[in-house]
Formats: C-alpha cells, structure tokens, sequence
C-alpha cells in the first residue's frame, strides 16, 4: 500500500496515474468503472485514489461521459421521507450524488409540477425517483412531464406504462381487518385518510370491500387528514354519532394515536370497549398506552428497492416498465383483543 500523501492543493487525476504508474487515460477508466481493467490495475488505482484522498471532478467527469452522475428525488408533500437513508446509501455506493426536491400539492397540480419538472431536467440528472403519494396524476401526464428522464415512481401504481415501487396497501388492509374479525369482532368502524391520496384510498376501499364480504357491519365512518389532532376530532364524531362498534381501523398511526385519546376521554377503555388498529408502525406505536397494533410498512426497504430499480433502468433503459410490489408485516400489540359482551356506546 503506497504511503499516504496529501499535497496542498487536491490531487488531480495526473497524481493519482504518476502514484500508480499507470496512464490517466486508465485512471479515467478506473473512475467511470470501465471494465476493460485488469484486477491488479484495479486494486494499484485504487490504492493510490485512497492515498491522496483523490476526489473525481464531477462537472469535468460529467462533460467526457454526458452524464451528471446524480439522482434527483422528487418528494411530493414530504411523503415518507423516511426512505431517504436507503436511497442515499445506495446512490453513494454506485458513486451518485443524491439530489432532493420538496413540493407541495396546489389547486393547479400539473402546472406547478411542470415547473418543477422543467427546473430539474434543467440539472441533467441521470434519473429521476418520483415519491408520489397523490392519486391525482395520470399516469400519461407524468411521463409528459419528466421529459426523457428515466424515472420510477415510488408509492404509487399510476399504470402499467410506469416503472414503480411500492407497498401493498391492499395486503396490509386485509391483514388487518381480518386480524380484528379473527378475534371475533362484528361491529366496525373506520377513520378514513385524505381521499387524494393513493394510499388511502386503497385502505378505505379495501376495508370496506372485506367486511361486506364477511357480512361484517359497518356501523360508521368519519375522515381525517393523517394527523393525529384529525383522529382526535374524527373519533369523537364516531362516538358522538351514537353509534355502537367494537373495533376501529384508522387509515395511519397518527389517527390511531389521535382517536385513542379521545376515547379514552371519554372514559373507555383499548381494548376491552374498543380495539384499535392503526397502520405504518411508526416508532412511537409500540409506547402508546396501550401498544398500538398496526400495520408495518419498511419504508427503508422502500428506498432501497426504488433506488436499485432506477440504477437498473439506467444500465438497461430497454427493460420494459414493470412495477415491484413490497409486502407489509402486521404487528400485533395489546391494542386489540376479543370484544366485550356489550359494545360500547358513544354520545
């Protein structure tokens, strides 16, 4: 292993070759991860790229190959940012700059986004992941929009013309509806998310498809927005209804969260009056008071899916668009149990 030398100003690709002995025509090999280099070329370019700390020009590295060598991720309303770890480990360790850009849905959705569209093909970046929890896109308008770039849309089936990662909604539902009747409840009710969103629509279609195929009642519903002051507010709506139930599916954990306290300010009590199942198993799930049985989504095995399908369209931009389904866990905690023999009643 050459002696590590830090020169004062950073070191070019002409040091890294005198280090290695080599050209730098197969330093720039090296780099751009040709694969006409012998192994042992290989490990002596390396070792001399680690002993003077070599950083890769990227502006001159992207005008000799014509590519930027960054993703740009473009998150629509923050959506589940917690994926954003996986994807930026794994474009790190394909050698790719990792670019982010929030957007915030608006009356006018398509002009906005075009914008923003325009303001990132502007960038030159190689791929595009798109985390799209809207469902008010067609899939048509967005290819329109990304201009060329290849991208994968993530949390989001727009069609069979997209190339798209997600969880499936429909599987995490069922589980849970059929875990509560497995308990042997008959009487439901539901807090639905925000209708212009993919995800809960599903859960809401979902939910209500398997308890008319049970033959299960559907005794109320109320919505909110994924928020936990939501749930709080929804939950009262459902207890105020007067209505009887003995099981509550919440479309996310915040509104679980959020209807638990309202129930229990209304003095009952999870589970043994009414059991609750949420669904995202965010972190604070299993501290609630009681433990929230959800529905797990791995949103870092999310991220780290959508990242390997873009790198694998841009090494194969032939493949034909497909989309690659992720399956949820549900997690059962002390937030549900056999119903009472007397359901309780709001008002």
């Amino acid at each position: 292993m050459p002696e590590k030398h830090f020169p004062s100003a950073p070191a070019t690709l002409h040091d890294v070759a005198r280090l290695a002995g080599v050209s730098y025509q197969t330093v720039s090999r090296v780099i751009n991860h040709s694969p006409n280099v012998s192994a042992e070329t290989l490990e002596k370019v390396n070792q001399a790229i680690a002993a003077l700390n070599y950083r890769p020009n990227r502006v001159a590295r992207s005008l000799v190959t014509g590519k930027s060598n960054a993703i740009h991720v473009l998150a629509l309303d923050v959506y589940h940012l917690r994926m954003l770890p996986a994807m930026h480990e794994g474009a790190h360790e394909h050698g790719f700059q990792l670019r982010l850009t929030g957007f915030r849905s608006s009356e006018n959705v398509l002009h906005d986004l075009d914008a923003c569209l325009r303001d990132i093909a502007a960038s030159g970046p190689d791929g595009l992941l798109i985390v799209l929890p809207w469902a008010l896109t067609t899939e048509q308008d967005l290819i329109g929009l990304v201009r060329n770039i290849p991208f994968v849309v993530v949390g989001n089936r727009l069609g069979y013309g997209t190339n798209a990662v997600l969880i499936d909604q429909r599987e995490g539902t069922r589980m849970a509806i059929e875990h509560l009747l497995s308990l042997g409840h008959r009487k439901f009710a539901l807090i639905d998310g925000p209708s212009q969103y993919y995800d809960a629509q599903i859960r809401s279609e979902t939910a209500r498809k398997i308890l008319a195929e049970r033959q299960a009642e559907l005794v109320a519903a109320a919505q909110g927005n994924f928020s936990m002051p939501s749930g709080y507010e929804a939950m009262q709506q459902l207890l105020e209804s007067g209505t009887t139930f003995t099981a509550l599916f919440c479309a996310n954990d915040e509104m679980a969260l959020g209807a638990m306290r309202a129930l229990k300010d209304r003095g009952l009590h999870i589970p043994q009056d009414i059991s609750v199942v949420g669904f995202d198993d965010l972190s604070f799930t299993a501290y609630c008071d009681p433990p929230l049985t959800t529905v797990r989504q791995d949103f870092h095995a999310l991220g780290a899916h959508a990242l390997q399908h873009l790198l694998s369209l841009l090494k194969m931009p032939n493949t034909a668009p497909h989309q690659r389904l992720l399956y949820p866990e549900l997690i059962v905690r002390q937030s549900t149990s056999t119903p009472s023999v007397r359901p309780a009643r709001g008002g």
